[in-house]
């Protein structure tokens, strides 16, 4: 059963890559990404970075670079990855990804193992298909036009979070195996694994060093009030490197002028809680009663981590603090497991009506993410552009990889931005809601340019004032509608059939 899951969660994962991949045509590239788009292309301009040869991230989506740090160094790493075994980026990307979504398949299955060891096969099942599968009932949202939670905050669940990037399937896989180790008795030669694992989780996954320190934390402090079991000292070797890193993390935030205006923009705010009880329900609505059923019977302490984790997981998501819904990272892995507690017990009543209720609770439980997967293979189908871009656009991308300046920071159109620092390696005026500085301003005078609603002096005058060193003029810039002769000031470095790069002369 295992192995056909990790079968499956393989072939679900990978099907809509393929798809895109031969939809392809001699006039429109796939991009390589089906989900979080913009995000995904951030993370291969930091790829770019690495490739580039740097360990240091210097946020190619602004046109201001920040001062030196080691931020975003899983990604710097990939991209080192990439130029040493001389793998294009993306794949290197999907590579990543799909080692991380076996290492989370297999730490699942731990958890499974361990936290639900006194049920029998059937439930064990069951929890390992919704672990894998599962998510919420967003899919009736979509019936009426709505979206909850579940579409669109994959680090919460493990099949959307293996479905959008490789570090949110790592850190998960992280926690779960700190977790795991919980139940397991600790011998010396563990400190150096669980040092590396606590900083790994800090550089990959930071927010995740504080949902296992909450849920390991709650955890000790039962069996400390039950004297149940000593202090777990050697948790410190886990808490203590990711902790630093964390610090080291504010630190630069806070510090530099440049990522401290991207920190004011990274607002992610947790939906309203009827969104939250839709996204995680039916497993939700299954490990309420799970809990009040245990509470009552006395047996609670057998299941005080994923009983804590779900109280407290939900305590921290609306916790005042501008990223709150990063608590929620594998928030469905101790919902999901006391929601097949219930659906086991259901199971094995002889009443064909609960049964058929446990049934139908567990379906409901997969539509969402097979909603998710049909919808961006429509998509792909309808060659969307958010998911394809013309050739063109990437043979001057190829020129500009292997003729990038020192001064290269390019004024072109938002969604042309967002994928020029991963393919070339240059700089934007503006790449991303986030990273770039005052990202909604920057993209509102870009798309006034492009719609000719600027005058060609205030143009110059944007140009001189951003540094702006290179314009670039294609298929999604001519889209505006706009007039374009105020670039015809500028000499051409770069011409092909739709594409047009022009030097400005200005000092960046």
């Amino acid at each position: 059963m295992k192995y056909a899951i990790l079968g499956l969660l393989i072939f679900l994962i990978a099907l809509p890559l393929v798809i895109g991949v031969a939809a392809a045509s001699d006039n429109l590239v796939f991009n390589g990404f089906i989900i979080n788009i913009p995000d995904n292309y951030s993370y291969i301009g930091k790829m770019r970075e690495g490739w580039l040869g740097s360990w240091q991230f210097s946020m190619l989506s602004s046109s201001i670079p920040p001062g030196k740090n080691y931020l975003y160094l899983f990604y710097l790493f990939l991209g080192h990855v990439a130029r040493w075994l001389g793998l294009p980026l993306i794949l290197t990307f999907h590579a990543a990804r799909g080692l991380a979504v076996i290492l989370l398949w297999y730490q699942l299955c731990r958890f499974v193992d361990v936290y639900l060891e006194r049920h029998d096969t059937k439930t064990k099942n069951i929890a390992l298909l919704l672990l894998c599968f599962g998510s919420g009932m967003g899919w009736m949202a979509v019936i009426v036009g709505g979206q909850t939670g579940d579409f669109w905050i994959p680090e919460a669940y493990p099949f959307l979070s293996m479905y959008t990037n490789p570090h949110f399937p790592l850190g998960m896989a992280l926690v779960v195996d700190f977790l795991v180790q919980l139940r397991k008795p600790f011998i010396r030669r563990h400190i150096i694994p669980l040092t590396l694992k606590g900083m790994l989780l800090g550089i990959t996954m930071q927010f995740g060093v504080v949902v296992a320190g909450v849920a390991a934390g709650l955890t000790q402090a039962w069996e400390m009030i039950k004297k149940q079991h000593p202090v777990r000292w050697w948790m410190l070797w886990f808490f203590i490197p990711g902790g630093l890193v964390l610090i080291y993390q504010f630190i630069v935030l806070r510090s530099d002028p440049v990522l401290r205006e991207w920190d004011i923009q990274n607002i992610t705010l947790t939906p309203p809680i009827w969104d939250i009880l839709a996204s995680f329900s039916p497993a939700l609505l299954l490990a309420i009663g799970t809990i009040i059923y245990l509470i009552k019977s006395g047996h609670v302490a057998e299941y005080k981590l994923l009983v804590g984790w779900s109280v407290a997981g939900l305590i921290l998501a609306y916790f005042p603090f501008q990223l709150q819904r990063r608590f929620l990272l594998g928030y469905y892995i101790p919902v999901a497991s006391l929601g097949a507690i219930a659906i086991g017990w259901a199971y094995r009543q002889n009443k064909r009506l609960i049964r058929t209720i446990a049934m139908l609770a567990v379906t409901a439980s997969f539509i969402t993410n097979l909603v998710v997967i049909s919808s961006t293979i429509k998509e792909i189908g309808k060659h969307n552009p958010d998911l394809f871009y013309p050739v063109s656009m990437q043979t001057a991308f190829g020129w500009m990889l292997v003729n990038r300046p020192s001064e290269n920071v390019v004024l072109a159109a938002p969604r042309t931005g967002a994928f020029i620092p991963g393919e070339t390696g240059w700089r934007v005026v503006y790449g991303h809601h986030v990273e770039t500085p005052d990202a909604y301003n920057t993209q509102l005078t870009l798309e006034q340019i492009f719609y000719g609603m600027k005058s060609t002096d205030e143009i110059m005058e944007y140009i001189e004032t951003i540094g702006a060193d290179y314009v670039f003029i294609g298929p999604l810039e001519r889209k505006f509608g706009g007039e374009l002769t105020w670039v015809n000031r500028f000499p051409v470095v770069y011409e092909n059939v739709e594409v047009t790069i022009y030097k400005t002369g200005v000092d960046s």
